[in-house]
C-alpha cells in the first residue's frame, strides 16, 4: 500500500539558487534602467538650460541684435534738427540689445535734448536699429526780449534767438501806451506773450502767412494786425481752433475789422478800429 506524506516535497536547493538568481538579475537590470533614465534625463535637462542660456546670451548680450549708431534712422525733421544730433542723443544705448531698449525713455531723451522736437516716438528696426518719427515744433512768432528776438512755437516755447527780426514771423509788441519798464518792447507777461501764440499757432497757414503782428490786454484779450492793416479782434484763448476756421471763412470778404471774439457769431466792420483795442499797427 502506498503512503503518501501530507508535507508537501521540497524543491531542490539547487533551483531555489536559480529563480533567486534570476530575480536578482531583473532587479538590477530594473536598476540600470531607472540609473540610465536618470542621466538620460539629466542630459536633456542640462542641454536644454544651455540652449535656452545660449538663445537668451544671443538675444541679450551677443552683438547680433545690439543697437548700432548707424542703424539708427531719423524721419520727419525740418532741417532744423540733423540725424546726427538724434543719435548723438540716444549714443549711449548703443551696443545694447534691442530687447532691452526702453523705447519710451529714448523718445523722452530726444524731446528733451533737442527743444525744436515736440514728440519723438523710437520704433525697433531688427536686427540692430531704430527709428525715430519726430513731429518738429513749427514757429509762429517772434518776441524781444533782452538777449535778443526769441522765436516761438504755439505753445511760447523759446526755440531760438536771433539778432535781428525774423522774416515771416508775427511779431509780438505791446499795446500802445503801455509801461515799457525794462523791457525793449514793453511788459508783456509770459501769460500775454503765451495768448498771442496760441491764437496765431491755430490759424490755417495761408491765413498765418497774412498776420503781421499780435497783442494782448492783461487779462488776455487778443488783437492781430494784418500786412494790409485790417484788425482781428480775436478775444481770449478759449475755442482757438473755431476762432481760427471763422476767421479763414470772414477773409473772404474784405473788411477793416474782423471780430472772431464770439466765433458763433462772427462779425466783419468797414470802420476804424475800436478805441480800446490798443492794437499797433
Amino acid at each position: 500500500m502506498a503512503v503518501f506524506s501530507r508535507r508537501p516535497v521540497s524543491e531542490p536547493r539547487h533551483e531555489r539558487t536559480v529563480v533567486s538568481t534570476g530575480l536578482a538579475d531583473r532587479l538590477a537590470e530594473r536598476r540600470h534602467a531607472l540609473a540610465r533614465l536618470r542621466l538620460r534625463q539629466v542630459a536633456l535637462f542640462a542641454a536644454a538650460v544651455l540652449a535656452t542660456a545660449a538663445v537668451a546670451w544671443v538675444l541679450l548680450a551677443s552683438p547680433a541684435v545690439a543697437l548700432r549708431g548707424s542703424a539708427v534712422t531719423v524721419t520727419g525733421s525740418d532741417g532744423s534738427v540733423e540725424d546726427v544730433q538724434v543719435r548723438e542723443v540716444l549714443a549711449g544705448y548703443q551696443g545694447d540689445s534691442l530687447l532691452l531698449l526702453d523705447t519710451a525713455e529714448m523718445s523722452a531723451a530726444v524731446e528733451d535734448s533737442l527743444v525744436r522736437v515736440r514728440t519723438a516716438e523710437v520704433t525697433r528696426s531688427w536686427p540692430h536699429g531704430v527709428e525715430v518719427a519726430l513731429e518738429m515744433r513749427v514757429p509762429v512768432a517772434s518776441y524781444r526780449g533782452e538777449d535778443g528776438y526769441q522765436v516761438l512755437d504755439e505753445e511760447a516755447v523759446v526755440l531760438e534767438t536771433a539778432d535781428s527780426v525774423p522774416e515771416d514771423l508775427v511779431s509780438i509788441v505791446a499795446q500802445e501806451g503801455a509801461d515799457s519798464g525794462d523791457s525793449p518792447q514793453g511788459a508783456l507777461s509770459a501769460q500775454q506773450v503765451s495768448a498771442v501764440t496760441q491764437a496765431v499757432g491755430a490759424l490755417d497757414p495761408e491765413v498765418l502767412a497774412q498776420v503781421s503782428s499780435g497783442t494782448s490786454t492783461d487779462n488776455g484779450q487778443v488783437t492781430l494786425v494784418m500786412e494790409g492793416g485790417a484788425t482781428v479782434v480775436w478775444g481770449g484763448s478759449e475755442d482757438n481752433d473755431l476762432k481760427a476756421r471763422a476767421l479763414s471763412v470772414l477773409m473772404q470778404t474784405e473788411a477793416a475789422v474782423y471780430d472772431v471774439s464770439s466765433p458763433h457769431n462772427p462779425t466783419t466792420s468797414q470802420s476804424g478800429l475800436p478805441e480800446d483795442s490798443g492794437a499797433q499797427r
